[in-house]
């Protein structure tokens, strides 16, 4: 039976995963559409035609699989040699691989690899009995050397790949199906083109056969002696590469036309009275609305890509799981929707298709049965979208939005975007588009707009220069990662050999400047690697187990820092995305992800010891002089009093173990979250611990430290000494202004979004500071 695939393939028999080739030209290649397809290019001889070549192929295919088929079910023959044949056969007779030889085991780094063929000199092919899938441990494919008696033959052709410098692309099948490959950076997303051969030849599909045949013929995979990368399926990889970046620009495009759509549709739409008077009182402002926005479309991202990926719903086969997943696909899914989307009729003035939507996005908060909807939480938490949750929209306005979601224009042409394997790339184009949107909102003429875009103004274009973000290719993030974070790994392995996952999960990692998240996912996508190649049962880590890991480690191991909120909406959706477990609610990440200038604000709290520096006092433009005068007096009489006060006093700028905010973090640290009331009760935990550490006496006296930098001085200012800090820190009656100097510095820090990193981290923070440091020169000072 033919496997469910990419909408976008044009056979049920085939299937693509991960981002090897991008579906649309994957589409074209595959009806012999594109470029360099014709005859000579596979190396047809002159005066025969290809079609006639590839039906020659396929009457010698549907030979080979009447000779291999009764096999299938006879115990009396070994699986394994049955599929050798076949697949041996079918390479050479049906696919032109004439030069095809036995590898044995080949030495890589002290490794040995126990591949199957050879092809074409580069081309390595594992066969994989029949009777096992592709993804099934098997020990006769274990890595020798790698420490593990199992792995699946994808894993071993996959795991081949990463450690050949010459071999580049590789096949995988067992007779039923059939797998190309590419070298890839990481293992947690598989990445394939999958054919479903026993269907194909079985029920003599001419057509499928006739676009696996244009796919993976030998030409396809190069001249004999050439570079892995010297061939069709490198071209047709780097050229997907390029439309996908066109995608990319498409999506950006989209993201902001969405927003447009949807803001205007809920403000004109006339049952949203509540909303208009919200925004007209001031209880909810224009930015406000737009983080809403912002919070309505991740959702939407979200679930294209768990729908196309197939993982929103459990995998429970039982009658009434299955039942309701088929009324969620035909009355509530997403991609329903997809090619309704692209009419325009003016009878969606109904709001009928909003209200489905609602049912959905209220059903992942608490789990739905009836849908077999899980309970997410998260970003479908009530608090996400509290007035958008009850407003209404036309089915119009959300078509549209939708479409713009659904569809990018590329070269003149709409094309459908590949949510099923969006990667940190099309994160990282919607953040750079959203930093420069500043919302503006006309409620007399019930419009939504963006400032400079759809009306005058000066921000449109430049935040991305005056915020330093730009987005960093994933090629420099895997250089990163294997310099920053590789050495470690092995290092705490290496000294944790009795206990390798909790070394593992010990380890933390932050970037300091994390954008939409890219350092981070790949962050997490290593660890995770190596945490479930280690936890799996003989070292056959399988798809789940992945899946697993990554959740694990993005709640213990990942830690991200950025001044711009959005920046972390983003980043918080993205390490959602990829580490959803089904099943299992959205992991709670806000004591992990903090909005703050990594540049401003205390690493050390020992800086409190000296003092408030007399620089700190030193005029500036628009300063009073005199009263930087009397600040610096004042500052060095209050110097003094707390060189006195700290003598004989031990740990007194440290986070030791038993102190309350340290504690407490801790306990939230291990704190469950496999359920939403779990998730839940961390979060509140969480809560009511900020509340309380901003009366921290260590919070207030680095806030009173900064805010002497960042409060303007005059006569009326309220700007903290060396006085005020010396009484934060030991206690006393302080100067009848005291209250209003806390107050200044605490409001100051605020607003510049000041981080003190001790303060902000200190579970990582008592054990030395952090493991990683995701950034390029690392920053020593915060990696104590």
């Amino acid at each position: 039976m033919a496997r469910k695939n990419n909408d976008t393939l044009p056979f049920d028999t085939m299937r693509l995963e991960g981002a090897l080739f991008v579906p649309d030209l994957l589409d074209k290649i595959a009806r012999g559409e594109h470029l360099r397809q014709q005859a000579p290019d596979y190396q047809v001889p002159k005066g025969i035609k290809l079609h006639d070549e590839y039906g020659r192929a396929f009457q010698i295919a549907l030979a080979q699989w009447k000779t291999f088929a009764p096999t299938l079910s006879r115990q009396d023959v070994d699986a394994a040699t049955a599929t050798l044949n076949f697949m041996r056969e079918l390479l050479r007779d049906a696919l032109g691989y004439g030069h095809l030889h036995d590898t044995g085991k080949i030495a890589i780094a002290g490794r040995l690899y126990p591949l199957s063929l050879m092809a074409c000199g580069r081309v390595p092919v594992v066969i994989v009995p029949h009777n096992l899938a592709l993804d099934d441990p098997d020990p006769r494919f274990a890595v020798e050397g790698a420490g593990s008696r199992k792995k699946s033959g994808f894993q071993l052709a996959q795991e081949f790949l990463n450690a050949s410098q010459d071999c580049v692309w590789a096949v995988v099948s067992n007779g039923r199906q059939l797998r190309l490959l590419r070298d890839a950076a990481t293992l947690t997303r598989p990445s394939y083109l999958e054919f479903d051969l026993e269907t194909i030849l079985s029920d003599a599909r001419y057509p499928d056969f006739a676009a696996l045949w244009r796919l993976l013929h030998q030409s396809r995979a190069g001249r004999t002696g050439s570079h892995g990368t010297e061939c069709p399926w490198e071209e047709w990889r780097e050229e997907g590469k390029i439309k996908g970046t066109r995608v990319r620009e498409g999506l950006r495009h989209g993201v902001t036309q969405a927003l447009l759509t949807l803001g205007q549709g809920f403000l004109s739409h006339p049952a949203n009275d509540h909303l208009r008077v919200a925004l007209h009182e001031g209880s909810l402002t224009s930015d406000a609305l737009f983080q809403e926005l912002l919070r309505l479309v991740y959702r939407f991202l979200f679930l294209f890509t768990l729908e196309e990926r197939d993982l929103l719903h459990p995998s429970d086969d039982t009658p009434q799981v299955q039942a309701a997943r088929s009324v969620y696909a035909e009355g509530y899914s997403l991609r329903r929707l997809t090619y309704r989307a692209l009419s325009r009729p003016d009878s969606e003035r109904h709001d009928d298709l909003w209200l489905g939507q609602r049912i959905v996005l209220r059903a992942l908060q608490t789990g739905e049965p009836r849908l077999a909807l899980p309970a997410l939480g998260g970003l479908f938490a009530p608090g996400q979208c509290p007035t958008l949750d009850d407003c209404s929209v036309t089915n119009r306005a959300f078509l549209t939005a939708l479409r713009h979601l659904r569809w990018a224009q590329a070269d003149s042409a709409l094309a459908m975007v590949d949510y099923g394997n969006m990667g940190p790339e099309e994160l990282g184009s919607v953040y750079e588009s959203l930093l420069e949107l500043t919302p503006s909102v006309d409620l007399a003429a019930r419009a939504f707009g963006f400032v400079g875009l759809t009306e005058e103004g000066s921000t449109s274009g430049h935040a991305r220069k005056t915020t330093g973000s730009y987005y960093t290719p994933d090629s420099l993030v895997q250089e990163l990662i294997k310099s920053a974070l590789d050495p470690v790994i092995e290092a705490r392995l290496t000294a944790r050999p009795d206990n390798p996952t909790e070394a593992l999960l010990a380890i933390s990692v932050i970037d300091p400047a994390c954008g939409s998240g890219h350092f981070l996912l790949a962050a997490a996508r290593r660890l995770a690697e190596r945490l479930a190649q280690l936890r799996a049962v003989d070292g056959a880590a399988r798809p789940e187990d992945y899946r697993h890991a990554l959740r694990e480690v993005i709640g213990h191991s990942i830690y991200g820092v950025d001044k711009n909120p959005m920046a972390l909406e983003l980043a918080r959706t993205a390490l959602w995305l990829e580490g959803y477990e089904p099943g299992r609610p959205l992991s709670f990440l806000d004591h992990h992800l903090l909005c703050g200038d990594a540049l401003l604000g205390l690493t050390d709290l020992g800086q409190l010891a000296k003092g408030i520096p007399d620089a700190a006092f030193k005029p500036l433009s628009g300063d009073d002089k005199a009263a930087c005068k009397a600040l610096t007096l004042a500052n060095k009489a209050g110097a003094k009093l707390l060189v006195k006060k700290q003598a004989g006093v031990q740990d007194l700028f440290t986070i030791r173990e038993g102190d309350n905010l340290l504690s407490r973090l801790c306990a939230l640290e291990v704190m469950p979250d496999a359920t939403p009331e779990e998730v839940m009760a961390k979060e509140e935990a969480y809560g009511v611990l900020l509340r309380e550490e901003k009366e921290n006496r260590l919070t207030r006296a680095a806030d009173l430290f900064t805010g002497a930098f960042l409060i303007p001085k005059d006569s009326e200012a309220r700007v903290p000494t060396t006085a005020e800090l010396t009484t934060v820190l030991f206690g006393g009656a302080g100067t009848p202004s005291h209250a209003d100097t806390l107050a200044a510095s605490g409001i100051a820090c605020a607003t510049a979004r000041v981080l003190h990193w001790p303060l902000a981290f200190p579970q990582v923070f008592a054990k030395g500071g952090f493991d990683c440091v995701l950034a390029n020169p690392p920053w020593e000072r915060i990696k104590l």
